[in-house]
């Protein structure tokens, strides 16, 4: 296909749909008509999303045993095909991809999942843009525990707090080049106090999304979304989920003015995620931001597992963790 102008074509029949079928053929987009991609893919070996559809108290189970089970080099050229081959052909010069994905700790072995993404992508025709470091804050893969109780050298296993938000640009020119200056101002996201303690920095404090709130087993928050798309994209741009599971992307480009498409290969999500266009936007009021303060080197850990100038000041802390944001 001949590449298109995005806002020429942005209002053909193909936008704003979630389709039922998988993402490595996108044969309803024309070239070069979308401006931002924000996903998260399906994890390597960790949740098998088809049992998930049918018994969600399952759905923790390895694929390892499933049939057309991936090894993990498969898996990463399974990735860097659909990312390389038809989202860059689909993403318009200049246009970004955030891919939200984690490291995986599988049987004692840890793969650094994130970073052989970014090795495979950057030799597929994408730049390497930013890394944004996604802090779950409440929620992730406990391990310290070996660590307290065998405080020796070699024994160190830390929690597993994050997930890694990486931005990939196609080469082109920038994204704000074909507006003018009312676009711009129109498209200005808030510079507030919100903006200045967490989303200025490049790492993000986000809780995850309550167990049982939504009908999928590992939905991202829609905080992700929603500050990528405004800082990736202009209203009216086009917005692509290839793996659109639940419809977190899909429901806040709605929300945010901009066109979306979605791509999703298990019926009953293809299902949740229309359905939810309807449901108002549920960007939390209040958003954590890191509250700092000084511990004594060595200050003992008392009762409850907080040292004692922390048990003082946890109250303190806590209320000073939240910021009202006007959604």
């Amino acid at each position: 296909m001949a590449e298109m102008t995005c806002q020429d074509t942005i209002s053909g029949a193909f936008a704003d749909q979630i389709y039922a079928h998988s993402c490595e053929q996108m044969g309803e987009l024309p070239d070069g008509v979308v401006t931002l991609t924000v996903t998260s893919p399906p994890y390597w070996n960790a949740i098998d999303y088809d049992i998930h559809a049918t018994d969600k108290r399952a759905c923790f189970r390895t694929r390892k045993y499933a049939i057309g089970y991936q090894d993990y080099s498969d898996y990463l050229d399974w990735l860097a095909r659909i990312f390389g081959g038809e989202v860059l052909r689909v993403t318009r010069p200049g246009g970004y991809c955030a891919v939200v994905i984690g490291t995986v700790l599988l049987e004692g072995k840890y793969y650094p999942v994130p970073f052989d993404l970014v090795a495979r992508l950057t030799t597929s025709g994408w730049e390497f843009h930013q890394d944004i470091i996604w802090h779950k804050c409440t929620a992730g893969i406990k391990r310290a525990g070996v660590t307290i109780q065998k405080p020796y050298p070699g024994y160190y296993y830390p929690n597993i707090m994050n997930e890694y938000i990486l931005v990939f640009r196609k080469p082109g020119p920038p994204i704000y080049r074909s507006r003018n200056e009312a676009e711009k101002r129109a498209a200005a996201y808030p510079i507030d106090r919100l903006f200045t303690m967490d989303i200025a920095n490049n790492i993000w404090h986000i809780a995850p999304v309550p167990p049982d709130h939504l009908d999928h087993p590992c939905p991202f928050p829609e905080e992700i979304p929603y500050r990528l798309i405004q800082m990736y994209s202009y209203p009216g741009d086009l917005v692509l989920d290839p793996f659109a599971g639940s419809g977190q992307t899909t429901k806040v480009a709605k929300h945010l003015d901009r066109h979306f498409v979605g791509y999703e290969i298990i019926e009953k999500y293809v299902a949740l995620a229309r359905r939810r266009f309807a449901e108002p936007l549920a960007v939390r009021p209040e958003q954590l931001v890191a509250v700092f303060e000084k511990v004594a080197l060595h200050d003992p850990v008392g009762e409850g597992g907080r040292t004692t100038r922390s048990r003082r000041r946890a109250t303190l802390a806590a209320r000073s963790l939240s910021l009202v944001i006007d959604t």
